[in-house]
């Protein structure tokens, strides 16, 4: 049976419009009709004034699908054979158009997709297990999937939800990219192809599971994500710069010696011990070019570490390591953090002090600074200064209200680049 490309249109229409229907699945039989109104906004061309062509056609159209028995056509009162009102979708053959179509039904389509769900339930790591609980009972009650996931794509679906339970895997090294794309799909480029959905999936997932971190990682940054997770385009590296001495297996690394910093690969952070360090201070920087700013005309005797927003799990170790140092030698030296003097200058700040549990203090981060460098702030938005406001509710935000409350009365955010180290700055 040959179907035209008009009633195909049409039988795919009222398919469309059936399988979005609440009741769709049901085990009770609803008496509501699935319709389609031929009108002028659906069908211009079929009330033309002075051309009945695709009128006829249309009729003949729609007449032949009822005579298969797809449809049940509704002629305007008066004027039978002549003008259409509606078609109704014949539910009683849904099989034969299905199949006439060339279409698979919902119902399979979702069936399907829970049985892949529930394989790959059964290989995620038990922290995600209940995530897919909440996706099979949507599945069950043929509700859509979070995006990007698409029961009609299996192969794709398939493909982000393996991404996605690698996510959990407990990792003792870190492992590029393209090799884990191996590991997943025998293919180098697959998982960049399929990050940002996987990324997505990491994003709902923490929020439906409502994780207190969840508002952290919906705004961290996708490096940052994966990192997390030991997942990086190639070995990374902490930037340093200041008195350090630290101890690996294959020997010692006196920070000292390097000009002007010292990039320290993140896979060796777990195996290294710190040695010594006479630093006054440790300063996180979260942008780079102010990391070089404080390398080279700071105050002497600190330690200084490129963060680079929010910080990964190595850079997280690497500090819990230092501050162990200094407390089991009885000598507590200040932690702080530089940042930029907005909203994520300060979720960063409280990020980093609450996942490495130091008691990191704010670097120039305050009223006094943000008004001497005022002048060469940014405006903020209605929207931005909404979330800004948002930080006066938490306290964990406390060290910026008053900065914050600032920030609001002038509509002015400062990016710390803007920042001059003078003598009257140092810590």
């Amino acid at each position: 049976m040959k179907l035209s490309n008009i009633q195909k249109k049409v039988l795919n229409t009222l398919l469309d419009r059936y399988e979005r229907r609440r009741d769709y699945g049901s085990a009770e039989k609803s008496p509501r009709r699935t319709l389609l109104r031929i009108d002028s906004k659906s069908f211009p061309d079929y009330f033309h004034v002075s051309n009945s062509s695709f009128r006829l056609m249309f009729n003949a159209e729609m007449e032949a699908l009822e005579r298969l028995g797809f449809v049940k056509l509704e002629w305007v009162r008066f004027d039978r054979g002549h003008t259409l009102e509606r078609v109704a979708l014949a539910e009683e053959m849904l099989p034969d158009i299905y199949q006439a179509l060339g279409r698979r039904s919902k119902r399979e389509i979702y069936r399907e997709a829970a049985e892949y769900l529930t394989k790959l339930k059964a290989a995620a790591p038990p922290l995600i297990r209940s995530y897919y609980d909440e996706l099979l009972h949507r599945l069950a009650a043929y509700e859509s999937l979070p995006p990007p996931l698409r029961p009609e794509k299996n192969d794709e679906l398939i493909d982000l939800l393996r991404g996605f339970n690698a996510l959990f895997v407990p990792r003792e090294e870190e492992i590029a990219k393209r090799a884990l794309s191996v590991q997943l799909y025998g293919d180098s480029k697959r998982w960049q192809q399929l990050e940002k959905g996987i990324l997505q999936l990491l994003r709902d997932y923490h929020r439906s599971a409502g994780d207190t971190d969840a508002e952290a990682n919906a705004e961290a940054d996708d490096a940052t994500l994966l990192e997390e997770r030991g997942i990086v385009n190639n070995p990374g590296h902490i930037l340093l710069a200041g008195p350090l001495v630290l101890a690996t297996p294959r020997g010692q690394i006196d920070l000292s010696l390097f000009e002007p910093d010292l990039g320290l690969p993140t896979r060796m952070v777990k195996e290294l011990a710190v040695v010594d360090c006479p630093a006054k201070a440790v300063v996180t920087v979260e942008n780079l070019t102010s990391f070089y700013q404080y390398v080279l005309e700071g105050p002497p005797e600190r330690l200084a570490i490129y963060l680079g927003g929010f910080a990964g799990t190595a850079r997280r170790l690497f500090l819990q390591k230092l501050y162990r140092f200094f407390h089991e030698r009885g000598n507590p030296v200040p932690f702080y953090h530089w940042g930029d003097l907005d909203l994520g200058g300060f979720k960063i700040w409280r990020d980093l002090r609450e996942k490495t549990g130091i008691p990191i203090r704010p670097y120039l981060m305050d009223e006094k600074t943000y008004l001497k460098y005022l002048h060469l702030g940014q405006p903020i938005t209605e929207q931005y200064a909404q979330k800004l406001a948002a930080l006066l509710e938490d306290d964990a935000f406390a060290p910026f209200h008053t900065l914050i409350t600032l920030i609001l009365e002038k509509k002015i955010r400062l990016e710390q680049e803007a920042i001059s180290l003078l003598p009257s700055d140092e810590t």
